[in-house]
C-alpha cells in the first residue's frame, strides 16, 4: 500500500500540527510514514502577472497524496474519537486562482482541493477556516498545519471533493485579512469554487450537483455569509444543498456589544484584530482613537501576518479598559459611534430567509463567541422565513471543546442528505 506525504516539510507540518494542537508526543511518527516525493509543482506565479476573469486559475501544485492508513493513524495518535472511516486515498492540490479584495481589485488568492481516489461523482463541500493571523497557518502550505486540512482530508476520504480557500490575508495573499467581514470574505470563496470547479472539470473528476458548506468560529460567520450570498446573487452558478455554520459570530452587533462591555476577555486578540480591519477596510484613521498606547502603534505590525494568533494574545491586556481608550469606550456605550454601529450593523447576518436547509451547531458554555450568537440566528432566520433551520446545541461545549462534535455533527448530518 501507498503512504504518501507529499515532501519532507509535510512530516514537519504534521509534528507540529498534532503536538501543538493537541499535545500528543509523536516522534514514533517518523518511523511510520514513508516519504515517497510525489510533488507536482507548476509556477506559483507568473513573473508578468496573468490577469483573468474571477475563479481563473493561475497556477496548480500537487501537495501530495494521503492514504486510509496515514490519515488514521493521524486521528488515532491525536487521540481523537470520530467514528467515521476513512475509505480512499486523497490528492491534495493547492490552486492559485484570480479573485477580488475588499475594494473590488483584482488580487491572486490560493487555497487547498481535495480529491477522493474514486470515479464516480462526488458532492462538494467548501470548508470555511477559523481564525487564524499567521500567513502560513492554511491547508495550501500543508493540510497538517490547518485544523480545516484534517478535516478536509477526513472528508475526501469519504468521497467529498472538499474545498479549503486560505482566504485573503494568507498562503499567497499579502493583505491583510478582512476578519469577520461578509463582502471581503464571500467573494473569494465564491471564486475559489468556481476555479475547484474548473479543475475538476479539466481533470475529468466527476462532480455531481450537490454543494456543502461549513466552517467554524470565523469559518462559521463566513459560512453564512457565503449562503447568503450566494443565494442573493450567484443562484444560477451554484445551489448550496446544506449548510452546517458552526460557532459564529452571526449576530455581530450583539457580540461586540459583549466583548466591549466585559471588564476582562480571555481573548483580547478577537478585538484587537476586528478593530484594526474594520478601522482599514472603512478608512476610519481611528486606530489611536480605539486603542490606548503603547497597543495603538503595534496593531498593524500584529496583523500582518506574521504572529500565530497565540502570540499576539499574550501581547495584549485581558483587561478590556487597559486595552482600549477609554473615550471611544465610553463613546461607543453611549451611542455615539454611529458609523461604528453602521458597519457592525452591514456586517450582522439575520436580515434574510436562506432556501436551503441550515444546521447551526454552537456550544452552550462559549463564552468566546457567545452561544446567544445561535438563538439570535435561530429566531431571526426564522422570522425572516428560512424555510428549514434548527440549532444542535453541544451541552457543556466551549468554544474549543465544542469544536470535535460540531464537526462530527456536521459531517453525520451532511451523510443522511447526500446522495
Amino acid at each position: 500500500s501507498q503512504v504518501q506525504l507529499g515532501n519532507e516539510d509535510d512530516q514537519i507540518m504534521l509534528l507540529n500540527f498534532i503536538n501543538i494542537r493537541f499535545f500528543i508526543f509523536l516522534s514514533l511518527i517518523i518511523s511510520l510514514l514513508i516519504f515517497s516525493g510525489c510533488s507536482e509543482e507548476s509556477p506559483v506565479e507568473p513573473q508578468d502577472p496573468v490577469i483573468k476573469e474571477r475563479g481563473g486559475i493561475i497556477s496548480t501544485a500537487k501537495i501530495g497524496t494521503y492514504t486510509p492508513e496515514v490519515l488514521t493513524l493521524v486521528l488515532t495518535l491525536a487521540e481523537i474519537e470520530i467514528d467515521i472511516e476513512p475509505e480512499v486515498a486523497v490528492d491534495v492540490i493547492k490552486i492559485i486562482y484570480q479573485t477580488i479584495d475588499y475594494e473590488g481589485g483584482k488580487v491572486y488568492a490560493s487555497g487547498a482541493l481535495f480529491i477522493p481516489k474514486h470515479a464516480e461523482p462526488m458532492p462538494m463541500l467548501s470548508i470555511q477556516h477559523g481564525t487564524v493571523t499567521k500567513r502560513d497557518e492554511v491547508a495550501s502550505v500543508s493540510p497538517y498545519n490547518s485544523t480545516e486540512g484534517v478535516i478536509g482530508l477526513l472528508a475526501g476520504s469519504i468521497k467529498y471533493i472538499t474545498t479549503v480557500p486560505d482566504l485573503l490575508g494568507f498562503g499567497e495573499s499579502n493583505l491583510m485579512h478582512p476578519y469577520v467581514h461578509a463582502e471581503g470574505n464571500t467573494h473569494v470563496v465564491i471564486d475559489f469554487l468556481r476555479a475547484a470547479r474548473s479543475y475538476c472539470h479539466n481533470s475529468n473528476i466527476p462532480l455531481n450537483n450537490e454543494l456543502f458548506l461549513s466552517g467554524y468560529s470565523e469559518g462559521g460567520y463566513i459560512t453564512m455569509a457565503l449562503h447568503k450570498e450566494i443565494e442573493a446573487n450567484y443562484g444560477d452558478e451554484f445551489v448550496p444543498t446544506a449548510v452546517a455554520p458552526m460557532a459564529g459570530p452571526y449576530d455581530l452587533k450583539f457580540t461586540m456589544e459583549y466583548m466591549l462591555q466585559q471588564e476582562s476577555y480571555d481573548n483580547p486578540a478577537y478585538i484587537a484584530f476586528f478593530l484594526t480591519v474594520y478601522d482599514m477596510i472603512y478608512q476610519w484613521n481611528r486606530i489611536n482613537e480605539f486603542f490606548n498606547p503603547p497597543y495603538a502603534n503595534s496593531m498593524s505590525n500584529y496583523f500582518s501576518g506574521n504572529y500565530s494568533y497565540g502570540e499576539i494574545n499574550s501581547q495584549l491586556p485581558k483587561d478590556i479598559t487597559l486595552l482600549i481608550h477609554p473615550d471611544f469606550l465610553s463613546s461607543y456605550q453611549n451611542g455615539n459611534e454611529t458609523e461604528f454601529e453602521n458597519a457592525i450593523f452591514e456586517n450582522t447576518l439575520l436580515d434574510w430567509a436562506p432556501m436551503a436547509p441550515v444546521r447551526l451547531f454552537h456550544g452552550d458554555s462559549d463564552i468566546t463567541v457567545p452561544y446567544q450568537n445561535a438563538i439570535n440566528a435561530l429566531d431571526n432566520l426564522k422570522q425572516s422565513g428560512a424555510i428549514s433551520i434548527e440549532l444542535e446545541t453541544i451541552s457543556g461545549g466551549t468554544h474549543e471543546s465544542a469544536g470535535i462534535p460540531a464537526i462530527v455533527g456536521m459531517i453525520d448530518w451532511f451523510e443522511g442528505i447526500r446522495e
